[in-house]
């Protein structure tokens, strides 16, 4: 039989269509596998990668694909290694920003779904509220929102009043969002857990919680339990040399 014999027969019309048709009754076709889908569960690095996708990630209207972007390869290597995924990084134009980014995007019905029931939405900008994660991981969440749109920060200012001509240093703790509920959010999970205040202001589009020297020094090492948690190290080194320089006390 040479190629193409087949062209226009039917199981009806020729017997060895039929005896072929018989064979593959009931079992998939083609050569490919179908993929199994896996259950997604809180875990610390699940949970870090919950708040890389929450500040830097999108969900699309497709309702399949979940995306992070970030300047930064390393945040989107951490980002595919916490949740056991490989995917190409690309370099794609970063719109209202101008320049190149990069970023990652994954085609999982599966994870969107569950996005999805834990509290995070498509268009989340505006309207990102709580996030269901269990107690045990709260601080692996937050240390994700840091790591996407927060920041960890030594500053030196100028002294006012009778200080004036004096040179200060101080460590703050920012976390950034376009939400106010999901901010508030935020601020309750700090506040009840670690029993840290934090000061809550608007600029440029974006509510930002901050938290001074004292209660930074506090919330950090929970949020940076050990050494190898999947973080930015350029944010949590800030912490570590501000602490050796300055002679805090961790904890």
């Amino acid at each position: 039989m040479g190629k193409g014999w087949a062209k226009g027969l039917t199981a009806a019309t020729d017997p060895r269509i039929a005896r072929m048709a018989a064979s593959r009754r009931g079992k998939p076709r083609g050569p490919y596998r179908l993929r199994r889908c896996t259950p997604w569960i809180w875990t610390p690095e699940i949970a870090y990668a919950v708040g890389l996708i929450a500040t830097d990630g999108n969900l699309s209207p497709s309702g399949r694909h979940v995306s992070v972007s970030s300047g930064e390869r390393v945040v989107l290597e951490t980002f595919l290694k916490s949740i056991g995924r490989t995917a190409k990084i690309e370099t794609v134009k970063r719109s209202g920003y101008g320049g190149t980014g990069l970023r990652v995007q994954l085609g999982d019905v599966g994870l969107y779904r569950w996005l999805l029931s834990i509290g995070l939405t498509p268009r989340k900008s505006l309207t990102l509220g709580s996030i269901a994660a269990p107690d045990d991981v709260i601080a692996d969440l937050l240390r994700g929102l840091i790591d996407g749109d927060g920041s960890i920060m030594d500053v030196t200012y100028d002294g006012t009043g009778k200080a004036r001509g004096k040179r200060y240093r101080t460590l703050l703790v920012r976390f950034n969002s376009a939400s106010r509920e999901h901010i508030t959010w935020v601020r309750a999970q700090i506040s009840s857990r670690f029993r840290l205040a934090g000061g809550l202001g608007f600029e440029e589009g974006l509510y930002q919680l901050t938290y001074a020297k004292r209660a930074s020094l506090k919330l950090l090492p929970y949020l940076y339990s050990s050494v190898g948690v999947p973080c930015l190290e350029r944010k949590r080194d800030v912490w570590l040399k501000f602490v050796r320089e300055d002679g805090a006390v961790i904890r």
